[in-house]
């Protein structure tokens, strides 16, 4: 008898295993088994339809819909699943397709519903949601942290659905001070009142993720609460998505990077299988379900996703253009991006309808001496050194290294020790920088 197929947050046992269709997670014995995306979702179409057959025309569609993709490449995924599974845990039915030979059973529910906001599909996150689940079972107060429009927000979803315990959520966006977030703690809660000792009655000994979302401009105030509800809740864990760390003890920080972007060159369907292609794919076809890359626009719709850093926000906001302008016209007028990429409606929180909003966000956080630097910066080569820098500028360089720390933290430079010299600017960051640069030497006073 086939399963029930499980609500967001459950999961459901195939053979030794434990997969979570929603969280794309596949755990035996309580470790992460290590899967491409693709051949995950072979996985989930068999268990789907287990223990009935799927045909293989089917399961081309399902796995990657809207391509034309030769039947070698859902050969290659059954035979990743069959080395990880079992030799037997996928039967092959000759000239007709694939049949899962492990037993399929529902569990129990894993995490209580999620937000009415939640989203659906998380694409190009599986190996973010794995790991970030691995942080939340270790540490009481996780800080996931990355750059406005990353999607810290939608990857905190799935993770706090997918730990176990009841999830309650309070959005601090629009918190101004230390009332306003215990009265959005309380209010994510469902307690009323908004008084730390009411909020531990209400909770008292029983397991529970509270996500803190958007803490960024309350970060001081959240960093007390935090401190103050963990000791008072033993079994509380706290998830906090922001731009700006808490800097208490108890924090462990999770750095989330932009999508991974394929590399030049490669066939479309190997790079389908990374995010940011997934995504901008994916969000295209939303706006117009005649959609699809393919081998000629390939190239184009690469550089679309490196020219704008993999971040989600980004893509998204870039596949609404793709119907009017296609992907080559969009990566022609990207010189402008900042005004090109934007709503043409006021849905959403206003800091996310335009890449200009999400970007004025993250530089309203920075005091003004990082603000400074920061403009500075992208000034500066693709890549530059430390040296570079104090050349420019001058100055004390112990200072300037607490600033750059603050950039890195905000994901508004990146560091990488592997490459000489080691930092560097997202481009859309630097075109973003480089006006705000140009708009405060129009703005400043002539020097006599």
């Amino acid at each position: 008898m086939r399963p029930e197929w499980p609500a967001a947050g459950a999961l459901l046992h195939v053979g030794p295993y434990e997969l979570w269709p929603a969280a794309r997670r596949l755990r035996l014995h309580g470790k992460p088994v290590p899967l491409t995306p693709r051949a995950l979702d072979v996985l989930v179409a068999l268990v789907r339809h287990h223990p009935g057959m799927m045909s293989k025309n089917d399961l081309l569609a399902m796995v990657w819909p809207g391509l034309v993709v030769e039947e070698n490449n859902l050969q290659v995924q059954v035979s990743l699943l069959r080395k990880l599974l079992g030799r037997n845990a996928i039967a092959t039915v000759p000239g007709h397709g694939y049949r899962l030979a492990l037993p399929v059973g529902v569990g129990e529910a894993a995490a209580a519903a999620l937000p009415s906001t939640a989203p659906g599909a998380l694409l190009g996150r599986a190996g973010d949601l794995a790991e970030l689940g691995d942080v939340l079972r270790h540490h009481r107060l996780t800080s996931l942290l990355g750059a406005g429009g990353v999607g810290k927000s939608a990857l905190a979803r799935h993770a706090a659905a997918a730990a176990g315990p009841p999830v309650a959520w309070a959005d601090m966006a629009e918190c101004a001070g230390s009332g306003d977030v215990l009265e959005a703690v309380a209010r994510g809660m469902g307690v009323d009142g908004g008084a730390v000792d009411t909020l531990a009655r209400h909770a008292g000994s029983q397991p529970c993720v509270l996500v803190l979302d958007n803490v960024d401009r309350v970060a001081r105030e959240t960093a007390a609460l935090a401190q103050e509800l963990l000791a008072r809740l033993p079994a509380l864990r706290l998830l906090v998505t922001t731009q700006v760390r808490l800097h208490v003890p108890e924090e462990q920080v999770y750095r989330l990077m932009p999508l991974a972007i394929p590399p030049a060159g490669c066939a479309l369907a190997e790079a389908l299988d990374y995010g940011a292609l997934a995504l901008l794919q994916a969000r295209a076809q939303g706006h117009d379900h005649r959609f699809t890359l393919t081998e000629a626009t390939l190239p184009d719709a690469i550089a679309l996703c490196r020219e704008l850093d993999g971040l989600p926000l980004a893509l998204e906001l870039a596949a609404a253009r793709i119907p009017a302008l296609g992907v080559a016209g969009l990566l022609r007028r990207l010189g402008d991006r900042l005004p090109l990429l934007a709503k043409s409606t006021g849905t959403g929180p206003a800091r996310q309808r335009s890449l200009h909003d999400t970007l004025e966000w993250s530089y309203d956080l920075l005091a003004p001496a990082a603000q400074a630097l920061w403009c500075d910066t992208a000034a500066l080569p693709t890549w530059f050194s430390l040296e570079e820098l104090m050349a420019r500028r001058g100055g004390d360089e112990a200072a300037t290294l607490d600033l750059l720390g603050t950039l890195v933290d905000s994901a508004l430079l990146r560091f990488d020790a592997g490459h000489a010299p080691g930092y560097t600017m997202a481009p859309s960051h630097r075109a973003f920088a480089l006006r705000k640069r140009a708009d405060i030497a129009h703005t400043s006073p002539p020097t006599t």
